[in-house]
């Protein structure tokens, strides 16, 4: 980290938050030999505060349900949205030390009879999905592998020295002119570019007020829990999403002794337990209370354990069908408030943010954050180095809002 003094410095980028967007969008730059500083308010350390939040899942597919794009968008944007994701994952791969990295079973589950409806035409519709016809009608399985983070406490290695100057600082505001950047601490100090990319989620609408009216924030719970379902201790991971409460999970085996492992689950969700399902509120600086958790408690074991079961590898003395795993005991290992945001078209943002074409940034991507985030890193690289970039699609461009391509409200012209 380098210590701010009361100065002025000029570089050729700013990045403005530490996210997996801004982490890549520094090191493909960086690569380019474009002079880059990262700003955050976290960045303290080699460790990325992105990578110990959030379930360390990059994910292949859409966000639940994956149908909700085709009918708000069409299924061309649909399958450009889906693309997104998958090439956001060999983006990172190509980042990222293949060690860093374990690739796992992606597979959505239908909890109720119009999640199993939705996750059919998504199959139908080509956008990552199969059945799992000897799991039944409610397993799909999708096409590509997620990845998880290895080590997700410790820094990334990546496959190049590339180097970036990391700040930890808060900024309150950001310029912009034909001949540059400014962009200035709270502290005071000022950092001048010729382009800044906000990287930091829903709070880009404090430095860009005039999209306050278009991102809507959204609040997540994440828990982990440790249970006493018995498991190989060679298992390898899988994560799962089911459409019921926008939930996303990894379940990985845990040693909890010398002799024995039990699944241990680290999820994100169901909303509805949220107040207005976490749409339009951020509750990321209050703390989940001992009602939450007992309704996230009973909803594990009465809903997703469950439909879990089937899956789980279990040690040859061990049947998982016998009912004396029930009932199943938890215990909670922690949990917390996320907020992220939601366009209010429901469209992610990516491209240039600025009137002079010297603000760019990307949000609105919510469960498959992580891996559209390196894609989109790839995007603004482009258009940073080249002006232009063959993979950005013009509806997700922030200047539809400016242009009139929709009424601001549902993304329809």
């Amino acid at each position: 980290m380098n210590d701010l003094s009361r100065t002025t410095r000029r570089t050729d980028v700013i990045i403005v938050g530490g996210s997996p967007f801004g982490w890549a969008c520094a090191h493909m730059l960086s690569l380019k030999k474009i002079k880059t500083t990262l700003v955050d308010d976290r960045a303290v350390t080699a460790l990325t505060p992105w990578q110990s939040k959030g379930l360390g899942v990059f994910w292949s597919s859409l966000n639940d349900p994956p149908t909700r794009a085709v009918v708000a968008h069409g299924s061309e944007m649909a399958q450009w949205l889906q693309r997104v994701c998958v090439e956001g994952i060999r983006v990172a791969q190509s980042v990222v030390m293949e060690s860093e990295f374990m690739r796992a079973r992606a597979l959505r589950i239908g909890l109720e009879k119009h999640e199993i409806t939705e996750l059919n035409a998504a199959r139908d519709a080509h956008l990552g999905l199969a059945s799992l016809d000897d799991l039944g009608p409610a397993y799909f399985c999708e096409s590509e592998q997620a990845l998880i983070l290895s080590h997700p406490n410790q820094p990334l290695k990546t496959k190049t020295k590339s180097t970036f100057t990391k700040t930890q600082a808060e900024v309150s505001e950001v310029k912009e002119s034909k001949d540059g950047c400014t962009v200035i601490l709270a502290n005071g100090d000022q950092l001048h570019s010729e382009i800044v990319i906000l990287a930091n989620g829903y709070k880009m609408a404090a430095l860009q007020p005039w999209l306050a009216p278009m991102l809507v924030p959204m609040s997540d719970v994440q828990s982990e829990w440790s249970t006493n379902i018995r498991a190989n201790r060679t298992a390898e991971p899988w994560v799962v999403r089911t459409a019921s409460g926008h939930v996303a999970a990894l379940i990985s085996a845990c040693q909890s002794s010398p002799d024995e492992s039990h699944w241990r689950i680290k999820l994100t969700g169901p909303r509805f337990f949220l107040p207005q399902a976490g749409v339009g509120t951020d509750l990321s600086h209050k703390t989940p209370d001992s009602e939450l958790q007992a309704k996230l408690e009973r909803w594990l074991k009465e809903k997703l354990i469950p439909a879990l079961l089937p899956l789980m590898e279990t040690p040859p003395d061990v049947d998982s069908r016998t009912p004396s795993l029930e009932p199943w005991a938890l215990r909670c290992e922690g949990i917390q408030f996320g907020v992220d945001c939601l366009p209010c078209d429901e469209l992610p943002i990516a491209g240039e943010l600025g009137l002079q074409g010297r603000i760019l940034g990307s949000t609105g991507w919510l469960g498959c954050g992580w891996s559209a985030g390196f894609q989109m890193a790839q995007v603004v690289a482009e258009l940073v180095e080249q002006g232009r970039s063959g993979g950005l699609a013009p509806l997700v461009q922030p200047k539809r809002w400016r242009s009139g391509m929709n009424d601001g409200v549902t993304g329809m012209t």
